[in-house]
């Protein structure tokens, strides 16, 4: 008697890999960015991988409360790119707090400051008049080609450009995210921080028709740096491979502290590598919507991959959702970055 075919089925949709949709640059044509980011352990090594990668045009940064608050972040912000050598990107400050509901912070991980202990020195940049969404505008306007927008904190920012501005929506060429799941969250088991910290921005987002990338922990929590990594970091010359040490190593003290093993995921990163390697990371095509309830799956960023289901309800996929990455292969390329930085 032949085995029931039912018999182990999955209680998930497996989704296959698909190609991804999103633009990439070229050492020859730069992708032009901005970086919207809540620095933040990780967001440093994001910061520096938008400085050094060739492929890459990094038109300016803005900042938003997230790891820490927003003024830290801003700081934060300004300061790296000092260390980079890359005074010349502008700077503006955002959103302090999301759009409705409490304010989420993760000082717990990060440090009160956002950068863990770590002094870096002042910025010689003054900051963007008319803050982070006046400055993406003039930016986004300027700019002869559609640029990438890669928010790595907190949406809120990104709504609030989409919401008052929809007129430049054909000048936007990707918004590539870090954030969200499609398994678990981190913040809560339903909710990645970054979405659980303004849900009410997210549902915007990924309501506005724009072409999205989610690079969420489905991925990111592949893309890890350990004590082997730490090592290599601090024997680079430069200061800008010392801070990233520096900051590698509170991470792993931190993670410790919560009875966790000592490596960091390396999370906001791989959304800006994403647009400069063109296979680095694989993806799949995803419905997602976001919950922006109350309730405990507040922050749950849903994902719907299931043809079936999507032709049934008459609904369409909605975005690139990243699923896998050659960790090694990722791992040496921010150790390139920082060879190159200062």
């Amino acid at each position: 008697m032949s085995a029931d075919p039912r018999i182990g089925w999955p209680t998930f949709y497996a989704a296959k890999l698909s190609p991804r949709r999103s633009p990439v640059g070229t050492a020859a044509k730069p992708l032009p960015i901005i970086l919207d980011t809540d620095p933040g352990l990780d967001d440093a090594l994001a910061i520096a991988v938008a400085v050094a990668r060739p492929e890459l045009k990094l038109l300016g940064v803005t900042s938003v409360g997230g790891n820490a608050d927003v003024h830290h972040c801003t700081d934060n912000a300004r300061r790296l790119l000092h260390l980079y050598g890359a005074d010349d990107v502008p700077v503006a400050e955002g959103a302090a707090g999301p759009l409705s509901g409490p304010l989420e912070r993760a000082t717990e991980i990060h440090g009160e400051s956002g950068l863990g202990a770590t002094k870096l020195a002042e910025a010689t940049r003054p900051l963007e008049p008319g803050g982070a969404v006046a400055l993406m505008v003039r930016l986004i306007e300027a700019s002869p080609e559609p640029v990438a927008l890669v928010p790595v904190g907190p949406l809120t920012n990104i709504a609030m450009l989409l919401r008052g501005f929809p007129h430049l929506a054909p000048k936007i060429a990707e918004i590539c995210l870090m954030g969200g799941s499609v398994g678990e969250g981190n913040a809560t088991a339903s909710a990645e921080f970054n979405i659980y910290a303004d849900p009410v921005a997210a549902e915007i987002v990924f309501a506005s028709g724009l072409p999205i990338t989610m690079i969420g922990l489905d991925v990111t929590h592949h893309a890890t740096l350990g004590a082997d990594d730490l090592a290599t970091f601090a024997a680079l010359p430069g200061a800008s491979a010392k801070v990233a040490a520096e900051l590698l190593a509170f991470a792993f003290a931190r993670a410790k502290e919560w009875g966790q093993h000592e490596w960091m995921a390396i999370h906001d990163a791989v959304a800006v590598l994403h647009l400069a390697i063109p296979d680095l990371v694989g993806v799949a095509r995803y419905r997602v919507v976001v919950d922006g309830t109350n309730g405990p799956a507040r922050g749950r960023t849903i994902g719907d991959a299931s043809d079936y289901r999507l032709k049934r309800d008459r609904l369409e996929a909605n975005c690139d959702v990243g699923l896998t990455i050659d960790r090694e292969r990722f791992v040496q390329l921010l150790v390139d970055a920082y060879r190159t930085l200062p």
